[in-house]
């Protein structure tokens, strides 16, 4: 396996798809726009290991955290409280 894949996340219709560094990740997602909550639930993973399974360890734990986001300048920031606990770049991906 390549370990230079970047980590992402597609979220849509409730669900979410990802990579985390290592390994395939699947879950699901609530949202409200109206307060900008967001809530990742049921987050599982493929089992690999990798160089990079701390990383994705940390980044899994990350996304548990989270309660609500912010969009800045095409940047979505993941945060708890007002402590960003993850950033994603947006990628048009057809």
């Amino acid at each position: 396996m390549d370990e230079r894949r970047i980590s992402f996340l597609k979220l849509e219709d409730n669900r979410l798809q990802g990579f985390g560094g290592c390994n395939i990740l699947l879950g699901s997602y609530e949202l409200n726009e109206s307060d900008h909550t967001v809530h990742f639930l049921r987050v599982a993973s493929t089992m690999m290991a990798c160089s990079r399974i701390a990383d994705e360890s940390e980044f899994l734990k990350a996304l548990e955290k989270v309660d609500h986001y912010k969009i800045d300048e095409g940047v979505l920031l993941l945060q708890k409280a007002d402590k960003t606990v993850a950033t994603f770049e947006a990628s048009y991906q057809p």
